[in-house]
C-alpha cells in the first residue's frame, strides 16, 4: 500500500557508506569525492500507480518515471538496466538488474525524516537520509 507521506520535495541532510556504494558502481576516485560533497534534493511526486522521482545536484539531474508493478528502464552513470518498483510493508522497493547484480532501493519516511536505502549486490548497505523542505 502506498505511503503518501513519501511525496514532496527532500534535502539531503546526511549519508552513510556513499562512497562506498559509488565505488562498488565504478565510480572514479574525483566523481565520489565530489559526489560525497554534494547536497542534492529528491522530489518525489504519487499520482495513484504513477510514481515520478527528480533528484538533482549540482553534478547532474535525473528523473525517473514508472508504474508500480510494472518494469521499466533506468539508466546510471551511463549504464541501462531494468527495474521495478512495488510497495511493501509501506515502504517503496526498487529492485534494479544492473551489470554488476540486483541494487535495491528502500524509501520509506520514518521521524519526519526520508530514508531511502541502497543495498548492493556485493552486501554494501549506504543510507541517505533528507529532510523535508519548507
Amino acid at each position: 500500500m502506498a505511503d503518501d507521506s513519501i511525496s514532496g520535495k527532500w534535502k539531503l541532510d546526511r549519508s552513510e557508506n556513499f562512497e562506498e556504494f559509488l565505488e562498488e558502481m565504478g565510480a572514479p576516485w574525483i566523481a565520489r569525492k565530489a559526489a560525497a560533497k554534494s547536497s542534492p534534493t529528491q522530489e518525489i511526486v504519487l499520482n495513484g500507480d504513477e510514481i515520478e522521482v527528480k533528484i538533482s545536484s549540482m553534478m547532474s539531474n535525473n528523473v525517473m518515471k514508472f508504474t508500480v508493478g510494472t518494469e521499466f528502464e533506468t539508466e546510471w552513470s551511463k549504464q541501462k538496466s531494468k527495474a521495478m518498483a512495488n510497495w511493501e510493508d509501506g515502504k517503496l522497493v526498487m529492485k534494479e538488474n544492473g551489470a554488476n547484480g540486483e541494487i535495491v532501493t528502500t524509501r520509506h519516511v520514518e521521524g519526519g525524516e526520508l530514508f531511502m536505502i541502497i543495498t548492493t549486490p556485493k552486501g554494501v548497505v549506504c543510507k541517505r537520509i533528507f529532510k523535508k523542505c519548507e
